[in-house]
């Protein structure tokens, strides 16, 4: 009553002092109020209830007493069971009868014979082993704890749970971990696991949300190409990809620009076989409400205040846990709230071996990564294993291996279809460009039916040099035949600055200028600057070196939505570029080949 007869009491000395000071517009605008605060008084007092006197009193009792424990149990609505800070768990081995034989693995296979579910026992409660499944009381669940209330440990035990009743077909988990890496470096090795990032390099932790905002979109264009509702009405199911998050927060406060990522994994998961388990300390702000109205399943740990608890709970219980009962939680799923508490491994890494094993044993393969790691600072190329793989991607067999690109998810060789046109290569010195010309010359130095000229300034002079020629192509174009189908001619040019100035009249120039108009010439030209270069005129395809300048590298072309994306190590890496063509954009990290003895000789210009 306190709450509603306070208001009513200020409202009533303004009143009187507005009527005694004969201020008659300020009290006729204060009486409405006035009447208002009196008659919701009067209401709350005629629909009060017995239940309700106990509650006003134990407002009162100081904070983690037990007398607010006891009233925290007396609020509920008679759903709420038990008390987490007076149960005691077995390991998580004993819980799921795996200390029964010497060889964990032999319990964990037959368990994968059974249909796949994501019913996990995590713990005890009041009435015995305690459940979670994360299909039926999720699809997502947030779970909170202060430090030392044992979250990494039940996301831990639950994970462990989930993987003991799915084998890898049916079940992945990518695990996020924004504490250093050490909730899950255990949990990495398990063949479930298809990725797994930490605060410590949120480059790769971006590149994690990325390929989750791709699988996202895999999975929704599977689901409408067969005109199904969910993911397990597929012909071929998808496997359950449960995403772990520990720590939250931390992610929201490094990455807030990949939040809305998450935010449609919450909002299309369900159907799409895509859980969310996400983790922080403090609940209060930290969850927006598009994505905590698709979060069911709140799981509360001990915290430190009644407010925190309130936030999932809808009460302050969670805040009364006994700070020595770690792994203590209420469970709330919207139906009920209970109390359990987690089950811990007592050997983590036995138990993660143990279904390793069990995946050998079934013959399943350790399932392929959701994402790579970001592009290494240097590459080195096998020119023969390179070789081989282009010659089966490219029939003609004019795919030059070159470079390892990243398309922001995974990363993979890349090739140079000399077919394509010319190809300009762009940056500053010292960058690489000199090394991406002896990288091509390297790897094409052998191919069938293909001259290879490289022509450099040496001490004021352009040189040419004849690296390969392959006479039999050479016999076979003179003798007025069809040409064949690989280009005729690969000439790699380097400080092509002066031979593209359209006033140069030396004959290299003119040789280079009309070189780039030749159809059966593919012409790799290097230069510093790109004042001189059109496209396409010029070349089709280019890989700019960024100088760290915006403008010269907006006007280079790199886009800006890759440009975003460009640190201090991308311009301070040798070989690292930016791969045009097509319309496309990629950053790239440019290979070195093993030095071979020379074979070549001079040409005249």
């Amino acid at each position: 009553m306190l709450s509603l007869g306070a208001p009513l009491a200020a409202q009533t000395v303004m009143l009187v002092a507005m009527l005694v000071e004969r201020r008659w517009m300020f009290a006729v605008m204060i009486a409405p109020s006035l009447v208002g605060c009196l008659a919701s008084m009067l209401a709350a007092l005629q629909s009060q209830k017995p239940g309700a006197a106990a509650q006003d009193a134990n407002d009162g009792l100081p904070h983690g007493s037990d007398g607010q424990a006891a009233a925290s149990g007396a609020a509920a609505d008679g759903r709420t069971a038990g008390d987490p800070s007076g149960l005691s768990a077995p390991s998580l081995e004993a819980l799921h009868g795996l200390d029964r034989d010497p060889l964990l693995w032999r319990v964990v296979a037959p368990r994968w014979l059974a249909a796949p579910s994501m019913r996990a026992q995590v713990g005890v409660g009041v009435d015995g082993p305690f459940c979670i499944d994360l299909a039926a009381q999720g699809p997502h669940a947030l779970v909170a704890g202060t430090t030392g209330s044992g979250k990494s440990v039940l996301l831990q035990s639950w994970c462990l749970a989930m993987a003991l009743n799915n084998s890898p077909d049916a079940l992945r988990f990518v695990f996020l971990d924004f504490k250093g890496g050490s909730a899950f470096s255990a949990l990495e090795r398990l063949p479930h696991a298809v990725g797994s990032v930490c605060d410590l390099d949120l480059k790769h932790a971006a590149r994690a949300l990325r390929a989750l905002e791709a699988e996202l979109t895999r999975r929704e264009r599977l689901v409408a190409q067969e005109r199904v509702s969910a993911i397990h009405e597929l012909r071929r199911p998808q496997p359950r990809l449960v995403i772990v998050i520990d720590e939250f927060h931390a992610l929201k406060n490094q990455l807030p620009d990949y939040i809305d990522r998450l935010v449609r994994i919450a909002s299309l998961g369900r159907s799409l076989g895509m859980h969310l388990i996400a983790c922080t300390q403090n609940p209060l702000g930290q969850v927006g409400s598009d994505m905590k109205a698709n979060m069911t399943l709140n799981i509360c740990l001990r915290v430190r205040d009644a407010l925190q608890s309130a936030e999932l709970l809808g009460d302050g219980r969670a805040a009364a846990i006994s700070p020595n009962s770690p792994g203590g939680a209420w469970v709330a799923d919207g139906q009920s709230v209970t109390a359990m508490r987690c089950s811990p491994s007592h050997d983590i890494d036995s138990l993660v071996s143990a279904i390793g094993a069990a995946a050998a044993f079934h013959g399943i393969d350790p399932a392929a990564p959701l994402f790579t790691p970001p592009l290494p600072s240097s590459f080195l190329l096998d020119a023969a294993a390179s070789m081989r793989a282009a010659a089966t991607t490219s029939p003609a067999g004019v795919a030059v291996p070159f470079a390892l690109g990243d398309d922001g998810v995974g990363v993979a060789i890349l090739a140079l279809e000399l077919m394509a046109g010319n190809i300009g290569v762009i940056g500053g010195h010292g960058r690489g460009k000199t090394t991406l010309l002896d990288t091509l010359a390297a790897m094409s130095r052998n191919l069938p039916g293909l001259s290879v000229r490289r022509s450099q300034r040496i001490g004021g002079e352009m040189v040419t040099e004849r690296l390969h020629h392959d006479a039999a192509a050479a016999r076979t174009f003179h003798s007025g035949s069809a040409a064949p189908t690989a280009p005729r001619t690969l000439w790699l040019v380097d400080d092509a600055d002066a031979l593209l100035d359209p006033f140069a009249a030396d004959a290299h120039a003119a040789a280079f200028q009309q070189a780039l108009g030749d159809p059966s010439t593919t012409v790799v030209f290097a230069v510093e600057t790109s004042k001189h270069v059109r496209v396409p005129e010029h070349c089709t395809t280019r890989v700019v070196f960024p100088t760290g300048e915006r403008t010269i590298d907006l006007m280079d072309g790199i886009p800006a939505e890759l440009l975003a994306t460009c640190d201090h190590d991308d311009i301070a890496t040798s070989g690292r570029a930016v791969l045009l063509r097509q319309g496309a954009a990629m950053w790239m990290q440019c290979a070195t080949v093993r030095k071979s003895p020379p074979n070549h000789r001079l040409l005249p210009p």
